[in-house]
């Protein structure tokens, strides 16, 4: 069976250095490999709440756009918990603890990078 760490994608761009804290560190060298593996589901999760909501993210101009798609993953906590759950469930026991020590903060980059996310997609 493939560990958890070896499925996720190499990204070159996420640099990790003894410069940056620790929560940039586990972002760059655990969230983001995280999220860009979990891309089609939280889209597939978005477009699902999209369907719920009947709501028509094309007749939004880009501003508004951006600002819906911001609120809606901030605000609903529904949502929100989905997507952190969604990258927690690959974490590894260590990746867990260390996410446990800071987690308001490790939630708040996971929901802020996934949000990113949406907006580059829609």
């Amino acid at each position: 069976m493939e560990s958890k760490t070896s499925i996720r994608p190499n990204i070159p761009s996420a640099k990790v250095n003894e410069t940056m804290s620790a929560e940039e560190q586990f972002q760059n060298a655990v969230l983001r490999p995280i999220i860009k593996m979990q891309y089609n589901l939280i889209i597939a999760l978005f477009d699902n709440y999209l369907q719920h909501a009947d709501f028509n993210l094309k007749s939004l101009e880009v501003y508004q756009k951006n600002e819906f798609l911001k609120t809606a993953v901030t605000r609903n906590q529904h949502l929100r918990n989905q997507y952190v759950g969604m990258v927690i469930g690959m974490f590894t026991d260590e990746e867990f603890t260390l996410y446990l020590n800071n987690a308001s903060e490790y939630s708040r980059r996971i929901i802020q990078m996934i949000s990113q996310r949406l907006q580059d997609t829609y």
